[in-house]
This record gives C-alpha cells, sequence and structure tokens, in this order.
C-alpha cells in the first residue's frame, strides 16, 4: 500500500502552485437565488481558471445549475451557506448525454453519460468547503427507473472519468437522480468526510462507486443510500488496485436493493489490495453487509476486513464466483478467481433474516485462501429442520438472498479451498436444528480457538 502522507502531499503542490486567483459566481452574474439558472455564470467562473488554476466560490445562496464541466487545477469551493442545486429538466443544454472515454474498453461506456459536476481527463481538483449539492432526482422523469431502462438518462451529482488528483471532502450530497459519485479509470482518489443521503427514491441511486481506479482513499463518510453504499466495479483490464477504506457508516434505509459494501457486479478486471475497516455496516433489509462478487473474471486477491460492525441485516456477507460469459471488446470471456481474503474482528447481531454467510465457487473453480478470525454473530435462528438442497449460480444477477434460508445458520461454504475460522462465535437468539456451517466440495475447513 502506497504512503498517504506522501500521495496527499503530492497532491497539494499543485494547488499551491494554481489556487492563487478566486472567483465569485456571483460575480460573474450567478443570482443563488434558488429560481433562475446559474449555470452559464458558473461555468464562466470555472472556465477563468482553465490557464492558471484558481478557486470557485459559491456562498450565500441556493445555485441552480445543470451541468459543469470542471478544469484542472480547480478548487471549486462550496461553503456551508450556500446549496448547489441540480436543475429538474431532461433537456440535453442541461444534461447534454456524452459517452465516456475511457483508456480501456469498458462496459460501463453507456452508463453515466450524464451529471451535474464533470471531470473529464482533468488533474488536480478538489471540492471541498462545507456546503451542499442537491441533485433534485426526484424529478418525476428520473423516478420511473423501469420506463428509463438503464442509468444513462439520469445525472449522477459528479463523475470524474480518466483523471488524477482529485479531492472531494467536507461536502454533504443528497438526492441524486442515479449514482451520486461516479469515478471511472482515475488515479490517487481522497474521498473524506462527506455526508451522502440519496433519500428512498428508486433504484440505482449508489453512494459511492469507483470504477477501475488505482490508489483510493475513503474515509469519514456517513453514507444513506437506496441502493448499494460503496461499490467498486470493474468494468475493463485496469481494474481497482491499493484501495483504502475506513471509519465509514453505511445505512441502506431498509430499502429492498442494493448491499451495504460491495465489490462488483461488474468485474472484469481485478480488486486488488483492499484495506477495509472500521465500518459500521446497518439496515440492508434482505441484503448483505459485506459482498465480493466475481462473475466477469475480476482476479480478486489481498482483502482485509477488519473492525466492523453489522446491524439490522439479511446477511452479513455473500463472496460468490462464477461466469456470466460477458466481457468487452478484444477479450475473451473467462472466469475470475477470488483468493486470500481476512476478515477479523467482525460483529454481527439483529439479523432480519435466517440468511447464513455464503463462500461458493462454481465447479471447477474453487475460491481460495479466506479467513475468519475474532468474530462474533449472533443469528436469528428458529428454523425447525435443517434439510435444504442448495441452488448452484443460476446466471441471473447475483444476490445472496437468493439462497435462501441453507441448511445452516451460521456459514454455508461450497466450492472453495483452505477456509480458516480462528477463535469464531456464532450463536443463535432462538433455537435452531441447522448446524452453524456447512461445506461442500471444501478442500481443507480449518475450526480452531
Amino acid at each position: 500500500m502506497k504512503n498517504y502522507f506522501l500521495s496527499a502531499l503530492v497532491m497539494l503542490l499543485p494547488y499551491a502552485i494554481f489556487a492563487q486567483k478566486t472567483y465569485n459566481v456571483k460575480d460573474f452574474g450567478a443570482k443563488g437565488d434558488g429560481i433562475n439558472n446559474d449555470q452559464k455564470a458558473i461555468q464562466k467562473a470555472i472556465d477563468a481558471c482553465k490557464k492558471t488554476g484558481g478557486t470557485v466560490i459559491l456562498k450565500d445562496g441556493n445555485f441552480i445549475s445543470g451541468q459543469l464541466l470542471l478544469c484542472s487545477n480547480l478548487t471549486l469551493q462550496i461553503e456551508s451557506t450556500a446549496t448547489l442545486l441540480g436543475i429538474k429538466s431532461n433537456e440535453e443544454v442541461d444534461y447534454p448525454h456524452h459517452l465516456i472515454e475511457t483508456k480501456f474498453p469498458n462496459r460501463m461506456l453507456q452508463d453515466c453519460q450524464r451529471r451535474l459536476l464533470y471531470g473529464n481527463h482533468i488533474q488536480n481538483v478538489r471540492i471541498t468547503g462545507g456546503g451542499t449539492i442537491n441533485g433534485q432526482g426526484d424529478y418525476e422523469p428520473w423516478m420511473h427507473v423501469k420506463e428509463l431502462g438503464t442509468e444513462k438518462d439520469r445525472p449522477s451529482i459528479l463523475a470524474f472519468v480518466g483523471c488524477e488528483n482529485i479531492s472531494v471532502s467536507n461536502i454533504t450530497m443528497l438526492n441524486p437522480a442515479c449514482w451520486t459519485q461516479v469515478y471511472i479509470e482515475s488515479n490517487n482518489i481522497k474521498i473524506q468526510n462527506i455526508n451522502v443521503h440519496t433519500g428512498q427514491l428508486t433504484p440505482n441511486r449508489d453512494g459511492i462507486d469507483i470504477v477501475d481506479c488505482h490508489d483510493v482513499l475513503i474515509e469519514n463518510a456517513q453514507i444513506k443510500s437506496e441502493d448499494d453504499g460503496i461499490c467498486f466495479k470493474s468494468g475493463s483490464e485496469y481494474g481497482c488496485n491499493n484501495i483504502v477504506v475506513k471509519n465509514c457508516t453505511i445505512d441502506k434505509l431498509n430499502v429492498n436493493a442494493g448491499n451495504c459494501f460491495k465489490l462488483g457486479t461488474d468485474g472484469l478486471g481485478s480488486f486488488t489490495n483492499f484495506e477495509v475497516s472500521d465500518l459500521v455496516l446497518k439496515n440492508a433489509f434482505q441484503n448483505s453487509a459485506i459482498v465480493i462478487e466475481s462473475m466477469d473474471g475480476a482476479v480478486i486477491d489481498n482483502l482485509n476486513f477488519k473492525n466492523c460492525n453489522i446491524t439490522n441485516c439479511g446477511q452479513a456477507i455473500f463472496i460468490i464466483l462464477a461466469d456470466r460469459k460477458r466481457t468487452v471488446p478484444g477479450r475473451k470471456a473467462r472466469i475470475g478467481s477470488i483468493s486470500n481474503v481476512s476478515f477479523e474482528h467482525i460483529n454481527g447481531s439483529n439479523f432480519t433474516q435466517n440468511y447464513p454467510s455464503i463462500i461458493t465457487g462454481i465447479k471447477g473453480h474453487n475460491i481460495q485462501n479466506v479467513s475468519f478470525k475474532n468474530l462474533n454473530f449472533q443469528m436469528k435462528g428458529g428454523i425447525k429442520t435443517s434439510e435444504k438442497k442448495v441452488m448452484e449460480y443460476d446466471g441471473t444477477y447475483p444476490e445472496g438472498s437468493k439462497f435462501g434460508n441453507t441448511g445452516t445458520h451460521g456459514f454455508y461454504v461450497r466450492h472453495a479451498d483452505n477456509i480458516t475460522f480462528t477463535n469464531c462465535k456464532v450463536t443463535v437468539n432462538e433455537a435452531d436444528a441447522r448446524p452453524w456451517i456447512v461445506s461442500e466440495n471444501v478442500d481443507n475447513v480449518i475450526i480452531k480457538n
């Protein structure tokens, strides 16, 4: 893992050089009255920073805008007295569709075509200030997800594609129309001290989406999300590498969609070198607190989870290696791998369902080397019979809840090698006929104190 102190120093150097001038958007004609469209005025202030860099300030008002195109060496400072409001409009002039431009063939090309704040192949950008960005995603045309079909027609609050040195901090983001924030094929990303509340609207409103990015730090984030809370995706060979996530709370709002912390479902490249610690994961209703999926050929290796608390979720952990036969141009479909995953000091209680944690590969492709240490799970229990055939992956969208109440109340492990439990306690609140662990086609399950 890279030294983040050094990375932070490197990130700050450009600002020392470029963040000399400040530009108040009201000096460019912005009203900030919550009535007039300030898009052109704010964009003029941003464009003033293109040559020398600078800080664009929003303060004392509610500023309505459509898409704003960010530039390099920019600080966008939304102060605590200001709110940036995404305009309620489906017009192209407000939210133009734009296919993202990636270095590698990427499955995400058709998604995320509209956004309020857009960083396209730029560097050295900060969004900060203590203020609020409200996507106003309850606009009627954005509320009918099935009619729209995909995420391409609803704007995210912010998107960075092919960018370097991005910092988002001390900002509140509310009511996105789609994914709140997405970072695609970008490097050196710091997301710190943010609040996200997607509202209980309709699906596809994730809290944070990291797609094929390297050197990412997410810390001190408070996320309330209708869909996945923090989700890492890989739509290309670039993958996600060198990731730190710590001191975050993810509240799934008891909505019957999405999971708290997730790797996948899109997984073509890799997810490697993750350090995840001190998370509070709650209210996933029938779904999972932690999900790890290699469905499209992703190589998943060296993931470490520590000091996490799970409450009011349907399932604690869901790990699956399978084959959806999806790929991108120029690459044959393949089956990936999952190896070297560790969980330490994970507590779980008040589960809403009787779903055990599941670790499952597919025949001929076993998950390798998963360890659990100092777990304490208080399961729901109350099942009177333990005879249940567990489905193999059926090719549909993967969720742990689809496996239902298996023949175990704690862990179901299948098609895996070297699974270790050390000093783990799995109990039930009501008497349960099922054992705490069941394994099938597993080489070497070790249980020790």
